[in-house]
């Protein structure tokens, strides 16, 4: 559920590149929202998956742009130097980025 009110921080801001990043929350709170920078100048790739039983270690499938036919699974672009916050994706996701340092990421609630 989207919240209706300017974006909380859950917990700290992660850079997110080419290794799986877990992105959870440290107030004892799910988070409900992502906010998402793309650091790079150029459009990215980002992708995500929920966390495993027992917190162990995820690898997201491998972002990429889709193609004619051949869809990607939990993955989204992003405009070059643009910042989002997404609801929707499972609590203390996982993430990882199609290129090194790519992205910055913080779980809280809220919009931009």
């Amino acid at each position: 559920m989207a919240y209706d009110s300017a974006f909380s921080p859950f917990g700290p801001t992660h850079l997110v590149g080419t290794s799986s990043v877990q992105i959870k929350a440290t107030n004892n709170d799910n988070p409900t929202s992502y906010r998402i920078r793309n650091l790079k100048t150029t459009d990215q790739y980002f992708s995500w998956a929920p966390p495993a039983p027992g917190d162990v270690a995820v690898t997201c499938v491998t972002p990429a742009a889709p193609t004619n036919g051949s869809p990607v699974t939990n993955t989204l672009g992003m405009a070059g130097s643009t910042t989002i916050v997404i609801s929707g994706i499972p609590a203390n996701a996982w993430f990882l980025s199609n290129v090194a340092a790519g992205f910055e990421v913080t779980a809280g609630e809220g919009k931009l």
